[in-house]
């Protein structure tokens, strides 16, 4: 994934500043759009540094008497919100000055390989084995199911900085895409995109639409129209000359009514989507194989490439996908988001 560059930040000067507030951890959090100094955390050396440390502890040159901890019992829901709470073991294990590695054979619900652990999409979590003792004291298990951040512990190096910064980095380190999960991704982007990569797509816009059990169970106050969505970033896109529209949604219906925006709209946007299986929620992937949920999985993964490599980002914080793209993209450098207003943001877990 890349970089903001300097094609972003020429763009994002173009755009009126905006402060977002992220709540529902700790504190408030708040970030400037505008702001793309040294000084801001999510600027880009502050994030190389990140990553640099967090690998750097995850592969020491010798595991011999390291202190471990071994990530266990993931979460029984959806994508995003499994992943946020493994998020929240591997910021448990550093806390106490840990070594993570995931318990193998794992029991996680999207882990369709041998070891059934995130492993099985994303670069390895550590380069050290799996201890064959645990004594409560040189090692320990955590549970990857019941996780939530009352008071995050940062690593004295990160003490300065937010809890939605540090958390951003713990998820990007443990979501870097294996070579064969890239591939995957890449390969879908040219045979949908007819084209050999994102990068000929720039600048576009993102949109994430999420309905159907978010709303039943009331995770968000109601159900977007894409109208809303659209009146969000119209006004900004087109101050940047933005007409390239991705959209992914769960919901076949968000398509049709693209079609009827776009056309009160003279045809200005052109649409980009992938092929993939709609109508997918968490009760859904439950009842499926496991070769099924991870083709699933891999729709997902290439979905979330597209939208956390897009210049702009649009979609709803109270649902764990968005978020994860939204902390994804804040690795990256980029700050300009555009959201429905929601009364919580469920950052604690």
């Amino acid at each position: 994934m890349r970089l903001a560059d300097e094609n972003y930040f020429r763009l994002a000067q173009l755009l009126p500043c905006r402060i977002v507030e992220y709540s529902g951890g700790p504190k408030i959090d708040k970030i400037d759009s505008c702001d793309h100094s040294s000084k801001n955390e999510f600027s880009i050396q502050n994030i190389l540094q990140a990553q640099h440390w967090l690998y750097e502890h995850q592969h020491p040159i010798d595991c011999t008497n390291k202190r471990f901890a071994i990530i266990q019992n993931y979460a029984w829901s959806g994508f995003g919100s499994t992943v946020h709470q493994i998020v929240w073991a591997f910021g448990t294990a550093i806390a106490d000055n840990r070594i993570a590695v995931y318990q193998v054979p794992g029991n996680w619900l999207y882990g369709a390989c041998s070891s059934s652990t995130p492993d099985c999409f994303f670069l390895p979590i550590t380069n050290c084995s799996i201890p064959s003792k645990v004594d409560g004291n040189q090692t320990i298990k955590i549970n990857a199911n019941t996780g939530h951040w009352p008071k995050p512990i940062l690593p004295p190096i990160f003490q300065n900085r937010t809890f939605n910064w540090y958390r951003a980095q713990l998820l990007f380190y443990l979501m870097r895409y294996k070579p064969e999960t890239l591939a995957h991704v890449q390969n879908t982007i040219a045979l949908d995109f007819k084209s050999p990569s994102i990068d000929f797509h720039h600048p576009y816009i993102a949109v994430y639409v999420r309905r159907s059990d978010k709303v039943k169970n009331r995770e968000m106050s109601q159900a977007y129209t894409l109208k809303q969505y659209f009146d969000l970033f119209d006004a900004d896109a087109r101050r940047a000359n933005i007409s390239i529209i991705y959209i992914n949604s769960e919901d076949e219906q968000v398509f049709n009514e693209f079609a009827q925006i776009n056309k009160e709209k003279q045809g200005y946007y052109k649409l980009l989507s992938i092929k993939v299986q709609r109508n997918v929620v968490f009760g859904s992937l439950i009842h499926m194989k496991s070769e099924q949920r991870r083709k699933i999985i891999l729709e997902f993964l290439s979905d979330l490439f597209i939208e956390a490599n897009a210049d702009l980002h649009v979609g709803t914080l109270t649902s764990n996908w968005c978020r994860l793209v939204d902390e994804m993209r804040l690795v990256l450098g980029k700050t300009i988001p555009f959201y429905t207003p929601e009364n919580k943001l469920l950052m604690d877990w």
